[in-house]
C-alpha cells in the first residue's frame, strides 16, 4: 500500500530529472570519474556526473548527479541536483534536490523542491526558494486562464 505511493515520489522526482536534461538535448555530457581530485572553480554546462572528490564551488545549469563514491566539499548552485555520494558545504537547488539513501550532506541547503529518500542523512540548515521563473510563469497562466 505505502511502497506504491514512494514509488510515484521516486518517479516524479525522476521525470523531472529527465524533463529539465531534455530541455539541453545536444549538450555533452560531463563525468568526473571515481579517480579523479579537482580543486576550484568548475561550471558544467550539460548534463553531468561527479564520482571524485571535488573541493570548490560547482555551478551546473543542467542536471548534476553526484555518485555514491564522490566527495564533494564546498558549494553548488544547481537548477536539478541528486545527491548520492557525501557532500560537505552550501547546496543551492533551483528546481530539485534529491537525496538517495546513501546521500550524506552536512551544510546550508536551499532548495525549490526536495527530495528525502529514506535513508539518507542530512544535516543542516534548510530553505525554502521561490519557485523557478518559467514555473511561477506556469502558475500566472494557470490562474489567469
Amino acid at each position: 500500500m505505502f511502497a506504491k505511493a514512494k514509488d510515484a515520489k521516486v518517479m516524479s522526482s525522476t521525470q523531472n530529472i529527465e524533463n529539465v536534461s531534455k530541455k539541453y538535448k545536444g549538450v555533452p555530457f560531463s563525468l568526473l570519474g571515481s579517480q579523479t581530485f579537482f580543486q576550484g572553480k568548475v561550471i558544467l554546462k550539460g548534463e553531468a556526473r561527479l564520482a571524485g572528490h571535488v573541493e570548490g564551488t560547482i555551478i551546473s545549469e543542467d542536471v548534476l548527479i553526484i555518485e555514491e563514491s564522490a566527495l564533494i566539499k564546498g558549494e553548488i548552485h544547481g537548477v536539478v541536483i541528486e545527491v548520492s555520494g557525501v557532500f560537505e558545504g552550501n547546496l543551492h537547488a533551483a528546481e530539485l534536490l534529491r537525496l538517495t539513501p546513501s546521500a550524506r550532506v552536512q551544510g546550508d541547503i536551499a532548495a525549490y523542491k526536495l527530495v528525502v529518500e529514506e535513508g539518507a542523512k542530512l544535516l543542516g540548515n534548510l530553505s525554502c526558494l521561490d519557485p523557478p521563473r518559467h514555473v511561477k510563469d506556469d502558475i500566472t497562466l494557470a490562474v489567469v486562464t
